[in-house]
């Protein structure tokens, strides 16, 4: 039983919402920052960063109460409008044949703090508390929770009519992302959404646990329940064919001590190791890695798990650890260990050869994509991803929908 609910979101004005939407502060690099801000006036980067970067002198609150007055200050230019209705917000993505199509709505915390939506990655305390305390001062959420709805036909069924409308949105991102987003208020349409999300018996975080966590902490410090804005966090929600989720690849920069030859040597005990005359073309099959060495590509058949191990240790990523990257290169936390770079698969078996050859890799490990069936077994068993295991899309913009978290 998923509960949603209508908002009457802050949006950009029709003609600059290309301009306002903005990938994760966090992907930008500092150059690559300060050019946005510097280039265009209408980035929602301005909201999130106002400051340029000349805050280190402040507090976390005084940084954070800054966000919001930039916020006022957009709404004040005439840059965000809000809907007049409490709405739900049909949204889209597509490139280069991906699709992406789901729901931006609010989700309530009590079915994440009941399990119905359900996690496959730990947080940290100290940044559930920094988020918290980011919604609580800026008074807004403009980075939606991205979530995956199993068996989800009969919620498309109903949208189809509603994509078949004039969006209120439709325009291209620098990145040849085609963005839709068609605003949903007739509240008999709603109504039958609603209904069929109370049919669900759970949603699965795909990317942002700590957003979702965080909210969750907000909601409770403040004591919000029912109604509240506080008490909800908003989200996109895809049907799980809308989910595309790829590999990372794992990069190492050190042999541990070995020469390349002795590496094969005990790769080869590990498992069949096969050599190909090139990179591969198509993903591993399960169960299997690709290796890029000084030496060329090899495919590595690893051991079959354990008939005990459970959802998590039957991952590729996690038996490669177990059988490779612990015993024979030394490496026992890839979250702390500084010879492990995570590659995005989305840059293909290419980089990984061109790194190991650049002399930036020792080794790389080509990992097949975890599949929505196992991402699901792994949360509803309640175990925990290996760290950088999917490199999921779409990747949301901030900025398009902004949930208030005051009436």
């Amino acid at each position: 039983m998923i509960h949603l609910r209508p908002f009457r979101a802050w949006r950009p004005v029709a003609d600059k919402a290309h301009l306002v939407g903005s990938r994760s502060f966090v992907s930008y690099s500092d150059e690559q920052l300060q050019e946005k801000l510097a280039g265009n006036p209408y980035s929602y980067l301005h909201v999130i960063h106002p400051d340029h970067g000349a805050d280190a002198h402040l507090t976390r609150d005084e940084r954070f109460d800054r966000v919001r007055r930039k916020f006022a200050e957009f709404v004040a230019e005439g840059h965000f409008v809000r809907d007049e209705a409490p709405s739900l917000y049909l949204y889209e993505q597509s490139r280069q044949g991906l699709l992406s199509r789901g729901l931006i709505a609010a989700v309530s915390v009590a079915d994440y703090r009941g399990g119905r939506v359900k996690v496959h990655e730990h947080t940290l305390q100290a940044r559930e508390e920094l988020f918290k305390d980011y919604l609580r001062i800026t008074g807004v959420n403009a980075e939606p929770v991205l979530l995956a709805a199993p068996d989800a036909h009969d919620v498309e069924e109903l949208l189809e009519a509603v994509r078949h409308t004039r969006p209120a949105y439709d325009f291209s991102t620098t990145d040849r992302v085609r963005h839709r987003l068609w605003t949903i208020g007739d509240p008999a349409m709603i109504a039958g959404l609603q209904e069929r999300f109370l049919r669900m018996d759970a949603l699965y975080i795909a990317d942002g646990h700590h957003r979702m966590a965080s909210s969750a902490r907000l909601a409770e410090a403040s004591g919000s329940f029912s109604d509240d804005p506080k008490a909800w966090c908003l989200a996109f929600i895809v049907p799980e064919e809308h989910l595309h989720i790829h590999n990372f690849d794992r990069a190492v920069t050190s042999l541990g001590g070995l020469d390349t030859d002795e590496l094969l040597a005990a790769l080869a005990q590990v498992g069949p190791l096969t050599p190909l005359a090139d990179a591969p073309s198509a993903p591993p099959a399960h169960g299997e890695v690709g290796v890029i060495t000084r030496q060329g590509w090899y495919t590595l058949r690893l051991p079959a798990p354990f008939p005990t191990a459970d959802a998590s240790e039957r991952l590729d990523a996690s038996v490669l650890s177990a059988a490779v990257l612990g015993p024979v290169l030394g490496i026992r936390d890839l979250r702390t260990d500084p010879h492990v770079k995570f590659v995005p698969g989305t840059q293909g078996p290419k980089e990984l050869e061109r790194m190991v050859r650049a002399g930036e890799a020792a080794v790389a490990f080509h990992l097949r994509p975890v599949s929505f069936a196992e991402l699901k077994a792994v949360a509803d068993s309640g175990g925990c991803m290996p760290p950088k295991s999917t490199w999921i899309e779409p990747k949301l913009r901030s900025g398009i929908t902004v949930y208030p978290l005051e009436e």
